[in-house]
């Protein structure tokens, strides 16, 4: 939304703007200037100022005072830039001095100002400076925001917006890492979804697709916040669970197994039976060096539970342990 079209809107829906000064006088002037394309919040001293910024997430922009009791407008400047907060990296921050105040103005720059405006204020000048900055840092954050979402994009399956195999071995290899320098626990669950090409073949890919995305909600479902749910491949699925020792993912699996089994796939009138074999793997049990290789190992074991009839999982390289 520009400052013009908000003219034409509820105040309440202005982009908000934080005036930062002592006085009345000056306050009164620049509300008046800037009110009419601007929601003006006013805090009369940096410290006052910084409990709002806190407090108000919604402001766009910052118009402050340099000379204020308890807080300076240089002081105030270099709280915004110097805090880890995202919201204030690009925040634009405008200082008020006079016309032949180049000290307060060069200090002000190196502390990060974008901008300033001398005083007296004209009218004109100050809503060109104010509209430019608003209108920059709003396409800044729009292409932050478009880049955040193609790197999301980059690592989510398109079909069941899991985790992608790129995810899965970033992950994966920043866990094991983890459990090596801390000796703890990190398991790997491999499923893959028996006779999947039969369901293609038989009532279509797009029940195909539609079994994929069950079974991946049945995963994140089942799993914490902290494991990574991944599709890595066309019906196979891996789950990455830190802290979690060969049994506990052996009870996992086999909840998942049941999950699954139980699961009422229903296609046209006809209900179709999706089951999983699965292989697990555990860093400190299987000697690994790298999450590929632990990957491997349970992949061999998912092999197993193939071979030993399907719809059951395999804890170890004999296949002598299943489940189903």
């Amino acid at each position: 939304m520009t400052p013009e079209q908000a003219k034409k809107t509820d105040p309440l829906t202005l982009p908000q703007l934080l005036l930062v000064e002592d006085s009345p006088t000056t306050t009164a002037l620049l509300s008046k200037y800037l009110g009419g394309s601007y929601r003006m919040l006013h805090a009369s001293d940096g410290e006052l100022a910084w409990r709002m910024l806190e407090k108000n997430p919604g402001i766009v922009l910052v118009i402050t005072d340099i000379h204020m009791p308890n807080m300076t407008g240089h002081q105030l400047l270099v709280k915004i830039r110097r805090s880890d907060d995202d919201r204030y990296k690009n925040l634009p921050v405008i200082v008020m001095t006079t016309a032949e105040d180049n000290v307060d103005r060069n200090l002000a720059f190196l502390n990060g100002a974008n901008d300033f405006i001398t005083k007296p204020i004209d009218e004109m000048e100050l809503q060109a400076r104010v509209n430019v900055h608003y209108r920059l840092a709003r396409t800044i954050r729009e292409l932050e925001s478009s880049k955040a979402a193609l790197a999301e994009q980059a690592l989510t399956d398109s079909l069941t917006k899991l985790r992608n195999r790129r995810a899965f071995f970033a992950n994966g290899a920043r866990a094991l890492s983890m459990a090596q320098r801390y000796v703890s626990d990190l398991s790997v669950i491999l499923l893959d979804i028996d006779h999947f090409k039969k369901i293609n073949d038989n009532h279509g890919h797009q029940v195909g697709d539609e079994a994929l995305v069950i079974v991946a909600g049945i995963l994140m479902e089942l799993a914490r916040s902290v494991d990574t749910v991944a599709r890595i491949g066309g019906e196979e699925f891996a789950i990455l669970l830190p802290d979690i020792n060969r049994l506990g993912t052996a009870v996992l699996a086999e909840r998942i197994r049941k999950a699954i089994e139980r699961e009422q796939f229903i296609v046209g009138d006809k209900i179709v039976q999706i089951t999983t074999s699965i292989g697990i793997a555990s860093f400190g049990v299987d000697r690994v060096e790298s999450i590929d290789q632990l990957l491997a190992v349970a992949d061999n074991r998912l092999y197993l539970a193939k071979e030993s009839g399907r719809n059951r999982i395999c804890v170890n390289d004999e296949g002598k342990t299943t489940f189903g």
